[in-house]
């Protein structure tokens, strides 16, 4: 099992949760209706994408889905909810998120016919592989690596600050 463990740094004893290797990593399918469709496994992660939001009446998407699958069975790690109450962070991309979800969905093998959908669908965002952040209250995106200024530029402001 895929267990993870407490490491305690030797200079400061600071704790931080560290999550084991994933071997094979791949992402199946992302928060904004992005998917890979390429072999059977992220196919079966795009229904149960879909199966959350039968099960759950409607209410959540399970999605942004990624980890390992191994011989046994399939490792996932930090996943996303998108909710109707956008109650789940920044990444929680709302009713619009679930609109966009089932807009670019395209139910497959592993999906049943029986599984509710949304009667309304949308695009409200582009799909993409990586994971889509929204800043609460608003409509703007959250910087991401894509968009955010590089890492030595926060160096350099540091080095002038007074804290």
């Amino acid at each position: 099992m895929n267990m993870p463990e407490v490491w305690e740094f030797v200079d400061s004893g600071q704790k931080c949760l560290q999550e084991p290797f994933i071997e094979e990593w791949q992402k199946f399918n992302s928060n904004s209706g992005w998917a890979d469709d390429s072999t059977p496994w992220p196919r079966v992660m795009q229904a149960l994408s879909h199966f959350t939001y039968h099960a759950s009446g409607g209410q959540f998407v399970l999605c942004d889905l990624q980890g390992g699958v191994y011989s046994d069975g399939v490792v996932l790690t930090d996943p996303v909810i998108l909710s109707r109450s956008k109650s789940f962070g920044v990444t929680d991309l709302g009713p619009n998120g679930i609109s966009n979800f089932f807009a670019k969905h395209q139910c497959n093998e592993f999906c049943r016919s029986r599984w509710s959908k949304p009667a309304n669908t949308g695009h409200f965002f582009e799909a993409q592989e990586g994971t889509s952040m929204m800043d609460e209250g608003s409509q703007s995106h959250v910087q991401t690596r894509d968009t955010r200024q590089q890492m030595s530029a926060f160096a350099e402001e540091d080095s002038n600050s007074d804290y």
